[in-house]
């Protein structure tokens, strides 16, 4: 019958037409993430080396408290990113605890012990008192200086502490509560008892670390830490390489320093990076509720990074809720500045801070590197590209067979994308072509990318104005 199926170089006995189809480029192509950042945190709560995933900046102070952390967690949100995914670093702390009485007199028992979920310092009080909306029913109040968190309701009668028990271990985001005795079976009143001895987990250097390892398997654009600790930047910026360097991800790291560090020292630690996968804040800007600066600041550029399209500028990028710069630098300071590798605010004639340039700490050049590599946007559309045709081409392994036909795949699907960003303004030119240099063998294939060329902003405009006095005869 017409219309059976040949396999490609077969040759058929009888006369018929025959048909076969192939996959002509039509993949699922798989972008890069857009809008997710990591952050590893001090804090006042939270589970210490868990990945904690946020959409939304309500979620922060129930997640991870208030503090500097959670602060720079705030200012990724307002940077524009969509999520973050955040690591509370430390080790050891104490949980803080009150033991509640049963009502027998004149000597009562502590019968429930309560506890804090996590490590901390935060000053909660808990109120155990009757109903006032229901006679058969008594409440848990919990209270952090004058804000009610919960309501736990449990029942009133003889086992009021096994009730209490159960009600908050089933129902606390904040308290786990432990019985001690069954006493009177009846609990006393209590009035803002505080939880005492709580002390929220110290953070070293190779606490950090340790966290960063809880992220190896997430994917995430940018990463940064609240921490404004040169060494603990050295570990960012080797944990960001080994995930660069290991197919984990092609991400950035953004790092700040305050302007109480002389401005010299902050030109040598930008300078002394070297890398177009960090980027190093170097000042501030102001707001209506004060200054932002240091790992806040680079909080708030490592938003905006994820949240900008691939193909986006960050030059001139305004600061929203700004109102003037952090730490302004005189004409000659901003050049140094861009030499050094370090990014900058400067005002714009609206007054609002803004990004001044958008580089990264890429100062020197590798033999296999060119001036594209010093720039925040060139550097995510080559690593856009890499990751679209890296993770389109993946699912494929083992699945075309390694002669013209099947690298014929590898090159449609590659070209194709190339086209895409060609069309979306990130590249100007590009092809994927076998390497003519390294012939195919066995299981194995070269391919080379030839004629790529990625695209830039206008950032610099230079306007020659030929005036004259009159008209020439």
């Amino acid at each position: 019958m017409p219309g059976e199926t040949f396999v490609l170089g077969e040759q058929k006995v009888r006369p018929d037409v025959y048909v076969r189809w192939h996959n002509a480029g039509g993949v699922r192509v798989v972008t890069g993430t857009v809008g997710i950042v990591a952050a590893v945190i001090k804090s006042s709560w939270g589970p210490l080396g868990e990945v904690i995933t946020m959409e939304s900046p309500g979620d922060i102070a129930g997640k991870f408290g208030s503090g500097d952390g959670p602060d720079t967690i705030r200012e990724i949100f307002m940077g524009g990113a969509s999520t973050v995914l955040a690591v509370r670093a430390g080790t050891g702390g104490s949980e803080a605890k009150v033991e509640l009485d049963d009502d027998a007199d004149p000597t009562p028992v502590k019968v429930v012990r309560l506890l804090t979920k996590y490590p901390t310092t935060r000053p909660f009080t808990v109120t155990i008192r009757d109903s006032l909306e229901d006679a058969a029913m008594r409440e848990l109040l919990l209270h952090e200086n004058t804000r009610q968190l919960e309501r736990i309701t449990f029942a009133k009668g003889e086992d009021e502490p096994d009730q209490l028990v159960e009600a908050v271990n089933a129902g606390s985001k904040y308290l786990k509560a432990v019985k001690l005795a069954d006493g009177s079976g009846t609990l006393a009143e209590a009035l803002d008892a505080p939880l005492a001895d709580g002390a929220d987990p110290t953070v070293t250097g190779s606490d950090y670390a340790d966290a960063f390892e809880k992220l190896e398997r997430k994917f995430f654009d940018v990463i940064v830490v609240d921490s404004e600790d040169t060494g603990v930047h050295a570990s960012l910026q080797s944990f960001v390489g080994r995930m660069i360097s290991e197919g984990g991800g092609r991400i950035i790291g953004v790092v700040g320093e305050p302007t109480s560090v002389p401005f010299g020292t902050r030109k040598t630690n930008a300078k002394g990076f070297n890398d177009f996968a960090i980027v190093y804040v170097g000042n501030g800007f102001e707001t209506a509720s004060g200054p932002v600066g240091g790992a806040k600041a680079a909080a708030r550029v490592a938003g905006i990074i994820a949240a900008s399209p691939y193909n986006a500028s960050m030059t001139h990028v305004p600061i929203t809720g700004s109102i003037g710069v952090v730490g302004e630098l005189t004409n000659a300071q901003y050049k140094e500045a861009i030499q050094s590798g370090m990014l900058t605010f400067s005002l714009n004639p609206d007054g609002q801070a803004q990004i001044d340039y958008g580089i990264n700490t890429k100062v020197t050049l590798l033999a296999d590197e060119d001036e594209g590599w010093k720039k925040i946007r060139r550097t995510r559309t080559r690593f856009e590209l890499i990751d679209r045709v890296v993770y389109t081409l993946h699912p494929y392994l083992g699945k075309w067979t390694n002669n013209e036909d099947g690298r014929a795949f590898v090159i449609t699907i590659a070209n194709g994308i190339i086209q895409t960003m060609i069309r979306e303004g990130g590249l100007e030119s590009g092809q994927l072509i076998v390497d003519p240099d390294n012939p195919p063998q066995g299981d194995s294939a070269w391919f080379r990318f030839t004629d790529l060329v990625d695209l830039d902003s206008i950032e610099k405009l230079y306007l020659d104005f030929g005036f004259q006095f009159s008209p020439t005869v």
